[in-house]
């Protein structure tokens, strides 16, 4: 166990008193998720990676059916926690944070504008950015023009739902992009409605996180797509993902109270 490793096993089990930690670890020179229990070695921690650590998590969620599990989290992954909790996918008094802020080069590499965890125990804060040069760049573009640019870049699409599958806030049990009801083309590349269906789907959950496009072996640019839609929602809603209390507008009556089915709020 390294420096690292014994680091988030005190803040984990001795001052956050959680019976589980779940981490990132290197072993056989890659990088990887790890969750242990209280006493076991985590080995080489690692933190230089960026990860969805939640999306691990909502996995293993419903084979624990108690306890109190730790979470490496950075800004991002701490509203992706919000955004689940408030939905009910998890049970906030069994998640404990360990805040991890990113470094300069991630906040740069992820055009974030909002990188430090709530309560910071791993790392040093540094300040967001507040620019994306390629949405800047369409945003001054034609409609028509920036219409063209997408159809180029869907039609690169394989549709091999690396996005939805790694995305941590794409909690839905049964996804529309499958359903032919609402995605009627066959074959590859998708018609529009995949990607702008998705895209609204997201639009007031999407935590900027940017692993769908980290993950799409296209190099499709998702996270400028995102953001340009998560832009839209605070224009005409002012309405910005991650906070735990606050209901999406878009999961609303006209009366201002909060949509729900049997289960969980979608």
């Amino acid at each position: 166990m390294n420096e690292l490793g014994k680091k988030l096993c005190d803040i984990a089990f001795d001052k956050q008193k959680a019976d589980y930690l779940l981490a990132m670890r290197e072993e056989s020179g890659n990088v990887a998720p790890v969750f242990i229990s209280k006493g076991e070695d985590i080995g080489e921690a690692n933190i230089d990676y960026p990860y969805q650590l939640v999306t691990i998590l909502s996995r293993i969620y419903p084979w624990l059916n108690k306890g109190k599990i730790a979470i490496v989290a950075r800004r991002c992954d701490e509203k992706a926690l919000n955004e689940t909790i408030k939905r009910g996918l998890f049970d906030g008094n069994r998640i404990a944070v360990i805040g991890l802020a990113c470094s300069k080069e991630q906040i740069k590499k992820c055009r974030c504008n909002d990188p430090v965890p709530t309560k910071v125990d791993i790392g040093e804060p540094n300040n967001g950015v507040n620019t994306d040069e390629l949405m800047n760049k369409l945003q001054r573009i034609s409609p028509e023009e920036r219409m063209d640019f997408w159809v180029r870049q869907f039609k690169k699409c394989n549709k091999c739902f690396a996005c939805t599958t790694n995305c941590p806030v794409c909690f839905c049990e049964d996804c529309v992009l499958e359903e032919r009801t609402f995605v009627a083309e066959k074959g590859i590349p998708p018609g529009l409605s995949f990607h702008m269906i998705r895209t609204f789907h997201l639009a007031d959950k999407c935590i900027e996180c940017g692993e769908c496009e980290r993950s799409c072996p296209v190099d499709i640019p998702l996270l400028t797509l995102r953001k340009m839609a998560l832009k839209d929602i605070k224009d005409l809603y002012n309405f910005k993902p991650g906070d735990r209390e606050t209901a999406s507008p878009m999961l609303t009556t006209l009366e201002g109270e909060l949509l729900e089915d049997d289960t969980h709020v979608c």
